[in-house]
């Protein structure tokens, strides 16, 4: 399966479900949708960490951001929500 970006529809599903952005206080957080397309290169391709391209985030931003939504069950609302809106990946 060949990566590529989330698009306007499933990001308005997934947008949701994450984790208010916390507030600015030093340096800003990364866009979400750029961390989230990060994590999904990595599951999509198989690499590791260390090699997400740079326009997502640095390796240890995009992989915590990861963490914090393994950690607080993203994935499953969002596997979920996807399930019951009949949602088709293409």
């Amino acid at each position: 399966m060949a990566f590529r970006e989330i698009d306007d529809d499933l990001w308005e599903i997934i947008r949701k479900h994450l984790p208010p952005t916390k507030p600015h206080i030093g340096r800003p957080r990364r866009d979400p949708r750029g961390l989230f397309n990060g994590i999904l290169y990595v599951l999509t391709t198989g690499c590791t960490w260390h090699d997400v391209p740079a326009n997502y985030g640095t390796k240890s931003t995009v992989h915590r951001y990861h963490l914090e939504l393994c950690e607080k069950g993203v994935y499953q609302a969002i596997f979920l929500d996807l399930l019951q809106s009949g949602y088709e990946i293409r």
